[in-house]
């Protein structure tokens, strides 16, 4: 069903991107923008009963729909720190970071599990209209019936490109559509059982897709909806750092040396200063201890193996 809302040509060139693509495995500005912008990470529930939420994807004011991004994100003296991978731009950029990761697998045992701490990371993020939050009602910052960028894991961006690029039994368009013609994400979070260390990770295996089309309002107040998506492109150069603060920080972590000569080859990666610390993410430490750092953001436990094949990528 074609809608006036979805531009049919961009969302081809989109599906096409998609298909194409290799399956993948606080103060400054910049920062206060994606806090303000950002839809807070949903959380799990148990293993018998998920945390439910529900919302539907939007295309930004340029026709995208969503993008992946790679991150690193470490402890710094008494917080954390997240930096946006240049790679996200495109994988022969120079990034400080895998250049330190790469450097550090070379070395002692005790070096290889320091390269967990800085590996690079991937996830989605995309306009995503919230229907319904189940923690608004106890929240001071009410997002129901609002538009937030939801940065979400591989786990479930899977269910999303398989309704894109299905065209047989895929939904297409249809999920990015805030007409009539337009379907829910219904997201269902539960929590794995205990791995042999103690931790738990969310499932978002339960998610899908809505049964049932339905118009997020009259089209008067679709159009205010859609006033409040976000480019996404700016979005993520607003999570960039400046040079400055990414050799301060290699310097207090005593990785300068490991970097220096090709920063100095390199001087474009970043452009935007934010701050030094920033809090931890939700749902990127597993629970209930932090024993090591070799976990990624959705729970991965990467054998040396597995590391030594994702770096050959560096």
């Amino acid at each position: 069903m074609a809608s006036k809302w979805i531009d049919n040509s961009a969302f081809e060139k989109f599906v096409e991107e998609k298909k194409q693509e290799k399956e993948s495995t606080p103060q400054g500005a910049g920062f206060k923008m994606r806090m303000a912008a950002q839809w807070k990470n949903p959380v799990r529930g148990t293993t018998d009963k998920p945390k439910i939420y529900t919302g539907r994807f939007l295309p930004d004011p340029k026709r995208q729909y969503y993008k992946k991004y790679f991150y690193h994100m470490f402890p710094v003296g008494e917080g954390w720190q997240f930096h946006l991978c240049p790679k996200t731009y495109d994988m022969n950029n120079f990034c400080p970071w895998c250049s330190v990761t790469s450097s550090l697998y070379q070395g002692t045992a005790a070096d290889k599990k320091t390269a967990y701490t800085y590996k690079r990371k991937e996830k989605y993020v995309a306009n995503f209209y919230i229907v319904n939050d189940p923690r608004d009602p106890e929240s001071e910052n009410k997002v129901n019936n609002t538009v937030k960028m939801y940065e979400f894991p591989g786990k479930l961006e899977a269910k999303v490109k398989e309704q894109v690029t299905d065209s047989t039994n895929g939904l297409g368009a249809a999920i990015f559509d805030p007409g009539d013609g337009g379907y829910d994400l219904i997201i269902k979070i539960t929590s794995t059982k205990k791995d042999p260390k103690g931790n738990v990770w969310p499932d978002y295996s339960l998610s899908d897709f809505s049964r049932k089309s339905y118009a997020l309002g009259t089209d008067e107040e679709i159009e205010e909806i859609m006033k409040q998506t976000i480019d996404i492109d700016e979005y993520l150069e607003a999570m960039e750092r400046d040079s400055e603060t990414i050799e301060a920080t290699l310097k207090q972590l005593m990785l300068w040396d490991m970097v220096s000569d090709e920063m100095g080859k390199n001087k474009s990666f970043a452009t935007i200063p934010t701050p030094s610390t920033d809090a931890k993410e939700e749902e990127d430490i597993p629970e209930p201890a932090k024993e090591d750092v070799k976990m990624d953001a959705e729970g991965d436990d990467l054998s040396d193996s597995d590391l030594l094949k994702e770096l050959e990528s560096y």
